[in-house]
């Protein structure tokens, strides 16, 4: 008897980066001509070695430009600037790598989870088995693997794969293919024991069962991973509050980017707009200059409330400007389908093998920047990889952006590696050890319900807009505060239908002596936080007052939760700060 398992049968190219250190020879090399300059035979006779292989040395060094001639009355070589700013600053000297490319095809099987190679199993296509006895077939609503999904599962099929010194960068996703398929399994190997090489456990103990009983049972709807926590490095310097602080930041970012600049925005401004013109000049001169230089540029809009076309005639807008040039059309990427989310992200690497990620309410492309902003820059290489994947997540299902996916699952995977070598931020004494949480759009609800319960001596929330959901979403949980908190403060700027003034005057009424509600016109606050105690702070896109997060829609709305010593009080104080006086004299007030 057969019995048909669902899989999935995945085709791709594997790229495989060998990664070389620096031999003694060459940093013997490299030192010796920083402190005397001289010629090669000088070197091998300060050094007694070979001739040859102080010559090859030379040569290696060179071509990563940490050598260079000096003209003088007798040419000599010695450090380059490169060189020696790499010596001065003990920074690490750059690696030298080489990479491969092999074909992968890889079979998944659900019911166990196995990892086949394709020549281990036989297959069958879903409409020649459809109706047989003997299925195991998909769980209704299963969602459908993806490269994201199979990038694990590569992972563990090439890894017997590797030679020393090499490890996976990545696969390319642009002529991926990922099909259903079933596997075949012959009852009656199995019951002598006979199963395809990779077989897991699970699906051995499943199909030894339908051997002896032969039932076969039904495969149950995957379950969606939940956030986990993760350690990284954390400041106040890492908080970026007002508009100001979020252009300067996007011009030192892009400035700063040799390889790939991301950028996320939920709207985008069209170039007639008036507002804040200005500012959002400095972005898109900022990306000009980038791209200029050989960055590639890759931008992306969120919003799928676009029922007058006004975001996309934007996007087609900025592909003119930014594709004007030969040179130019092919570094900037611009993305004309909407990621149908809610969240804003800038993504750069940092010219010096790291990265950085600015995650907030900041919409870069769209923003007249008067209002008031709340974002985190996060530089430590886990962190960065975290989200960096999360973004590829958010952008993968548009149809043109295989490519800029397969940048940002390079990048997630090159700061993972990068994270075991590099410890430039470890050992910087200024920062704290920080716990950071990835909280998506149906998680928000839950964790401010757990803040209210779990803060001793503040709940402080900000919130753009104050809409239908604002009771159950802030009031709520404000309330439940307040009976033990002697600082409750939510702070508002805008109002969304149906609310109008008078409902919010019955919720001041209602919280009143357990909480301060704070409507603050101007400088409108675009920001979206939480902040409870002193060291617990979450800084979301998400609208707690107007918005409500589904599971089925995980990735609309993004936040990250940081807990630290002191973050909170370092965010609220640098928040207040740029409150108007009678905001501020309202908080002072309740503190009192």
């Amino acid at each position: 008897m057969k019995i048909y398992v669902a899989g999935w049968h995945y085709r791709a190219r594997a790229i495989i980066q060998r990664v070389w250190g620096w031999s003694p020879i060459e940093e013997m090399t490299l030192l010796r001509l920083h402190t005397a300059p001289g010629s090669i035979r000088r070197v091998a006779n300060d050094l007694s070695v070979a001739e040859q292989v102080v010559e090859a040395a030379v040569a290696r060094l060179m071509q990563f430009g940490l050598l260079e001639v000096q003209i003088s009355e007798t040419p000599v070589l010695t450090t380059s600037p490169i060189g020696k700013e790499l010596l001065h600053t003990d920074r690490p000297l750059p690696e030298r790598t080489v990479e491969r490319e092999v074909n992968i095809s890889l079979v998944y099987e659900r019911a166990g989870h196995s990892i086949y190679r394709r020549k281990d199993v036989v297959l069958a296509n879903p409409s020649d088995v459809a109706g047989s006895a003997g299925l195991m077939d998909y769980p209704p609503a299963d969602p459908p693997e993806n490269d994201d999904s199979m990038a694990y599962r590569v992972n563990v099929l090439v890894a017997n794969q590797l030679r020393p010194g090499e490890w996976l960068r990545g696969v390319r996703t642009v002529n991926s293919v990922t099909e259903r398929k079933f596997i075949v399994y012959d009852l009656e190997k199995v019951r002598e024991g006979g199963f395809p090489e990779g077989s897991s456990n699970e699906i051995q103990s499943i199909l030894t069962k339908i051997s002896k009983t032969g039932q076969i049972p039904k495969l149950e709807k995957a379950k969606p991973e939940e956030a986990v926590a993760f350690s990284t490095l954390v400041d106040s310097r890492t908080l970026l509050v007002g508009s100001q602080e979020h252009v300067e930041k996007f011009e030192e970012i892009a400035d700063r980017a040799r390889s790939d600049l991301f950028v996320l925005s939920t709207f985008v401004a069209l170039q007639s707009d008036e507002r804040g013109r200005e500012q959002r000049e400095r972005i898109f001169t900022a990306i000009e200059r980038a791209s200029a230089r050989g960055v590639r540029v890759h931008i992306f809009y969120g919003t799928s409330l676009d029922d007058d076309l006004k975001n996309a005639t934007a996007v087609e807008e900025l592909r003119v400007r930014f594709t004007r040039g030969a040179a130019s059309k092919s570094y900037v990427r611009i993305h004309k389908d909407t990621v149908g989310s809610h969240a804003k992200f800038l993504v750069g690497d940092d010219g010096e093998g790291g990265a950085v990620v600015v995650l907030g309410s900041c919409n870069w492309l769209s923003s007249p920047f008067s209002a008031v902003e709340v974002s985190v820059e996060v530089r430590e290489r886990e962190a960065v990889a975290q989200l960096v994947a999360l973004l590829r997540n958010i952008v993968g299902p548009i149809s043109e952006g295989r490519r800029s996916v397969e940048a940002l699952t390079f990048l997630s995977a090159e700061m993972r590696r990068r994270r075991s070598i590099v410890t430039d931020l470890q050992d910087d004494a200024s920062r704290a050890d920080a716990k950071m949480t990835i909280v998506l759009a149906h998680e928000h609800e839950r964790l401010v319900r757990r803040a209210a319960h779990e803060a001793n001596h503040s709940f402080v929330c900000c919130t753009n807009r104050a809409g239908a959901t604002m009771v159950p979403g802030i009031f709520n949980p404000a309330h439940a505060a307040g009976q033990r908190v002697p600082d409750v403060r939510i702070y508002y700027s805008r109002r969304s239908r149906p609310i109008k003034p008078k409902h919010i005057a019955r919720q001041r009424e209602r919280l009143f002596g357990l909480a301060r509600v704070l409507g603050v016109r101007e400088p409108q606050l675009h920001a979206k936080f939480l902040c409870w105690d002193s060291d617990n702070a979450l800084i979301t896109t998400f609208n707690w007052a107007s918005q409500t997060g589904q599971a089925d829609n995980s990735l609309d709305e993004i936040g990250v939760l940081i807990q630290s010593p002191g973050i909170a009080t370092s965010l609220l104080d640098k928040f207040e700060a740029l409150l108007p006086v009678d905001a501020r004299k309202a908080r002072d007030l309740r503190n009192a």
